[in-house]
């Protein structure tokens, strides 16, 4: 199984910024990326979104391009939440509604949950149009985008430090459960 590991933002816009470290998404689920490749160095491959695309949805489209190229099995494009209020928390995956993608989501949901121990949002759908949308339509592979916990909340940040490596084991894990009939069905 081929899985590409999409780091959420770029290099430029690294989205949501923790309020524990300052670190930002980008940089964050970076080291998360290459935990989750120690796995199975040659089954997964981790793709960067290239600021200089052009424009957010030239990116995308960039991005998701390379990763059919090489040929992903599936992608999980790796984000957490921002918010203000120090109190929010959730996990939360996003799905394309497809029957690869709920399936996909559904495992690395239920993974990621019992790894972080916070609320569930659920597996949410997005259409092409809605935000984060894009990421889960361009691919040909059924396609994820995880949102583990809110980077506002500092509980929840050390939370995810703490168990870096169970998350990324999380994520790995989910994406080799779903059974190869389901990796077509984009």
């Amino acid at each position: 199984m081929k899985i590409a590991i999409v780091i959420g933002h770029n290099a430029r816009a690294q989205g949501a910024v923790r309020i524990t470290d300052g670190r930002t998404e980008y940089d964050w689920n970076g080291q998360l990326a290459e935990l989750i490749r120690a796995h199975d160095p040659e089954g997964v491959r981790i793709f960067r979104r290239d600021p200089s695309a052009g424009g957010y949805s030239r990116e995308i489209d960039k991005v998701y391009a390379e990763t059919d190229a090489w040929g992903a099995d599936v992608t999980v494009e790796l984000h957490f939440n921002g918010s203000a209020d120090p109190r929010a928390t959730g996990c939360l995956t996003l799905s394309s509604g497809t029957p690869g993608s709920m399936a996909l989501a559904r495992e690395v949901q239920a993974r990621m949950l019992a790894v972080m121990g916070n609320e569930d949002d659920g597996v949410q759908v997005r259409g092409r149009h809605d935000r984060g949308g894009r990421s889960l339509w361009q691919g040909r592979a059924p396609a994820i985008l995880t949102e583990p916990y809110f980077g506002g909340n500092a509980q929840f940040c050390h939370a995810a430090d703490a168990n870096m490596d169970e998350l990324a084991e999380a994520i790995y894990r989910g994406c080799m459960a779903i059974a190869p009939a389901e990796q077509c069905a984009a």
